[in-house]
């Protein structure tokens, strides 16, 4: 059975940083919905694309904006970035307006490369950390002025502003944010749920499971360049619920060491994880072979060879699509990562997409506002695929009760604290994943790649 008891119904304040940089994240095609290169008739129902045409038409207000085009840069790809696509497709309808979109990993050199021609990409996708740079080079425009600021006060939560605000000017608007949690299949997993389950009880049920000789933990952690990075993730998400968001917070600034003893506690968790191949399935060896995308797998063979996983809010739609016989809340669901210290109990981490404006001409202003719209919200949380930040979404748009419950989840905790690891340079994100990943390995490791860390922190 379900047991999401939420928290609170209203959205909380979110804790923030302001020079962050964001790891975009997503990676899943959507269940339950058609092609989507067939166009958003196939995605949405008929009365959400006529209330997202109305509200295009009522933001272009008598403009003659037909024959324009904006430009528009980010990182998605194929089923993604068809999807993403089809909810802009009510407002080319209803204004004219041509969006070219460029998908890319590489959009960070382009959005530049751009710039210094001269010929900036209208809106781009940016973390917070190169917002704030593009901000203080007066690259950027003031959405508060380009959009309105009571839009803006109307549609999203005080944090998720306060994140994009430098100096009174909002850069960026929040369009999707997304966390991590446990996700487990219903027919197998006999272990805690609900929101109130401790991590201590999480691991005396994994190691009685190991015990039973089941393996408890599913994981992946092959990727190439960035291999490494769930168990990086997983580790800074144990860190918010043990030390809290004042530490992390300080740690994502520079005013606390990433060889500090908190993070290293945070790995001494991660290590009751991976420890062997009783505790995670394939062991240390196998899961470092093995995709991230391919781990949960291991939930549904006969019998079951791992039971829980520790992944991101597109997990739902990873799992569904690749069987249509499964379903939603009876074959896959979640429950929040376990408390570590109590009193972070209501603590939750957060990471996203944000949207900033390199022109102000009168059809990106447009576009802009409908994207900071409940109604582009509504279409983005129908797509199945991500959990809009606005707060005018009605949960009966999702596809299904999981990402309603996701949605509630991330914005019903009562704080919201900026994942460490999207707070840090490039570099240091990649310094990060290794050290995951050679401490998956080699345990040993662990004290010459944090020292690492803090060395590159401290410039």
């Amino acid at each position: 059975m379900h047991q999401h008891t939420r928290r609170r119904a209203v959205l909380p304040a979110i804790t923030t940083l302001g020079v962050a940089s964001l790891l975009l994240a997503g990676c899943a095609d959507v269940a339950g919905t058609d092609d989507a290169s067939s166009g958003s008739s196939s995605l949405f129902s008929a009365e959400l694309i006529t209330a997202a045409t109305d509200r295009a038409t009522e933001i272009a207000d008598g403009q003659d904006l037909d024959g324009t085009t904006v430009s528009l840069i980010a990182s998605w790809g194929g089923d993604e970035r068809e999807r993403f696509l089809a909810t802009l497709e009510p407002f080319e309808e209803a204004t004219g307006v041509t969006v070219e979109f460029t998908g890319t990993e590489d959009k960070d050199t382009i959005i530049q490369t751009n710039i210094e021609a001269g010929t900036p990409i209208d809106i781009a996708s940016l973390t917070p950390g190169t917002l704030a740079r593009y901000a203080e080079t007066g690259d950027l425009h003031d959405l508060n002025e380009l959009v309105g600021e009571d839009l803006l006060t109307e549609s999203f939560a005080d944090g998720f502003r306060s994140a994009t605000t430098i100096d009174g000017a909002n850069y960026g608007l929040w369009t999707m944010v997304d966390n991590y949690m446990l996700w487990y299949n219903p027919n197998n997993y006999d272990g805690p749920t609900g929101v109130d389950v401790t991590w201590d009880e999480l691991t005396d049920w994994a190691a009685d499971t190991a015990a039973s000789g089941t393996t408890p933990w599913c994981m992946g952690l092959s990727s190439g360049a960035t291999t490494g990075w769930p168990a990086a993730y997983f580790t800074q998400h144990l860190l918010i619920k043990q030390a809290g968001p004042e530490f992390v917070n300080a740690l994502a600034s520079g005013e606390a060491s990433w060889d500090s003893p908190e993070v290293r506690a945070a790995f001494d968790l991660l290590s009751q994880v991976v420890a062997d191949d009783e505790t995670v399935y394939g062991g240390p060896s196998g899961i470092l072979s093995t995709d991230p995308g391919a781990a949960h797998a291991g939930m549904y063979t006969d019998p079951a060879n791992c039971e829980i996983e520790h992944w991101g809010t597109w997990t739902a739609s990873m799992v569904l699509s690749s069987d249509p016989s499964l379903e939603p809340i009876t074959d896959i669901d979640f429950l929040p990562l376990p408390t570590v210290t109590p009193e972070y109990a209501d603590v939750d981490g957060y990471s996203g997409t944000i949207l900033s404006a390199f022109s102000d001409r009168p059809e990106v202003a447009a576009l802009m506002t409908y994207l900071a719209s409940a109604e582009h919200a509504d279409l983005i949380a129908a797509t199945g695929n991500w959990v809009p930040a606005n707060t005018g979404v009605d949960p009966s748009v999702y596809p299904n009760e999981i990402l309603a419950n996701i949605s509630e989840e991330i914005l019903g905790a009562d704080t919201l604290v900026l994942f460490p690891l999207d707070a840090v340079s490039a570099q240091m994100y990649a310094q990060f994943n290794k050290t995951a990943a050679e401490f998956v390995q080699d345990p040993s490791t662990l004290d010459a790649n944090l020292a690492t860390m803090a060395s590159l922190a401290a410039g």
